[in-house]
């Protein structure tokens, strides 16, 4: 598989660096070519609240949680470009089981086309792995987002995934990532119409660091939340 070099938007003065060899991406291109990384001028959005911890509680995250550029497929008008997948592995200290019960989130560019973004949690691994849980109907818009799990996304290992599921095609946005603290090579994107058709680092594809999104586990969930029956 191999990318064309055309349609790349450089975002907050950081310079594209070429893919692994069987990958590349575009650097300049017009509104209507979809490109990953967000419009130079683009600004990161308000501070995050702060997360209430307990003895029960863990918060869950990669980096310094500060957003200097935004990353995804999108054209630059934002109606094309979806669907995109971002992932960020973690690994928790609570012993399990526990559940996701919020995350918070930046969307960096939202430019108004997308009607659907979906959390979700999948298995850990070297890339992510199986879908364990997922929640519809997150907020899509540009800015900083703290949402209720809920019911919470139970997990069984501490060791997984977490992030964001936009399906349109007709849609494109991007989500903060953190570039000035390094990477801790577990942030992933899956992005098929910027031809990352399969899970990738953002590292491999020139734009090291870190998703700014944080997922809150709890242990202390009711039994019966951890109980699946139907009728």
């Amino acid at each position: 598989m191999r990318f064309t070099r055309k349609n790349m938007i450089i975002a907050a003065a950081v310079g594209f660096v070429a893919i692994i060899a069987t990958m590349g991406l575009s650097t300049a291109g017009a509104a209507s070519d979809a490109s990953l990384s967000s419009p130079a001028g683009a600004l990161p959005g308000p501070a995050f609240p702060p997360v209430q911890e307990n003895r029960a509680t863990e918060v869950l995250f990669r980096g310094d949680f500060g957003a200097e550029i935004g990353l995804g497929c999108s054209n630059g008008t934002g109606n094309s470009g979806g669907p995109n997948d971002w992932a960020v592995g973690v690994t928790a200290t609570l012993t399990p089981p526990f559940g996701i019960v919020s995350t918070t989130y930046n969307i960096f560019t939202g430019m108004g086309y997308t009607t659907a973004l979906t959390f979700k949690a999948w298995a850990g691994g070297a890339a992510p792995g199986a879908e364990i849980g997922a929640q519809s109907g997150m907020p899509m818009g540009t800015g900083n987002y703290t949402v209720a799990v809920a019911p919470p996304i139970m997990l069984s290992a501490q060791a997984f995934y977490f992030g964001f599921y936009q399906p349109q095609s007709t849609a494109g946005m991007r989500i903060g990532l953190d570039t000035s603290s390094g990477s801790e090579g577990t942030s992933f994107l899956l992005a098929p119409g910027c031809g990352l058709g399969a899970w990738g680092t953002v590292d491999s594809i020139g734009f090291a660091g870190n998703w700014v999104m944080r997922a809150v586990v709890d242990d202390t969930i009711p039994v019966e939340l951890m109980t699946f029956t139907a009728e």
